[in-house]
């Protein structure tokens, strides 16, 4: 599908406009305890034509057929570019955390890492820190997610490949 820079997008926004839309498809993961899992995403990045980009990722289980059965997760916050192709990100979960992730904008490649992460007492897991990986290839959005808990050090989590809906 092809993609338009919206006309009202703040020019700061210009090197992650291609980040813009609906972004529909799979993933996998893995996890000690869980084991190997497929999941169904959706992922909108949405301006409201301030400095920055609003970011919602919601996924689900799938039946046998491939089609969506179950909440899994959802994840929501703010992208901000932070100039020189720095990038600033704040994203709550309400499985009880809330996440400051900082990194680095290069053309089609955004890398990020985690700054601060909070727990409620009451989170679903000790969360402790992640490092993401987003990229355009070939008009596909292509992501990683590597995640650390207090009881499991940092290692690949879930990743996915989604296409402009």
């Amino acid at each position: 599908m092809p993609f338009e820079i919206p006309a009202e997008l703040d020019t700061a926004l210009t090197p992650m406009a291609w980040l813009i839309g609906r972004w529909e498809g799979n993933g996998h993961g893995n996890w000690p305890g869980v084991g190997d899992f497929e999941f169904g995403q959706q992922i909108d990045f949405a301006t409201n034509r301030g400095p920055f980009l609003h970011y919602l990722s919601q996924t689900w289980t799938l039946d046998p057929d491939g089609q969506p059965a179950a909440p899994l997760a959802m994840e929501t916050g703010f992208w901000r570019p932070a100039g020189d192709g720095k990038l600033e990100v704040v994203m709550t979960s309400p499985e009880g955390w809330v996440e400051v992730w900082v990194g680095a904008l290069q053309g089609a490649r955004i890398e990020l890492t985690t700054d601060l992460v909070a727990r409620t007492q009451t989170a679903a897991l000790p969360y402790t820190g992640g490092h993401r990986l987003y990229g355009n290839v070939d008009g596909e959005l292509m992501w990683a997610f590597d995640r650390a808990t207090a009881d499991v050090e940092m290692q690949s989590y879930m990743w996915g490949r989604l296409v402009r809906a």
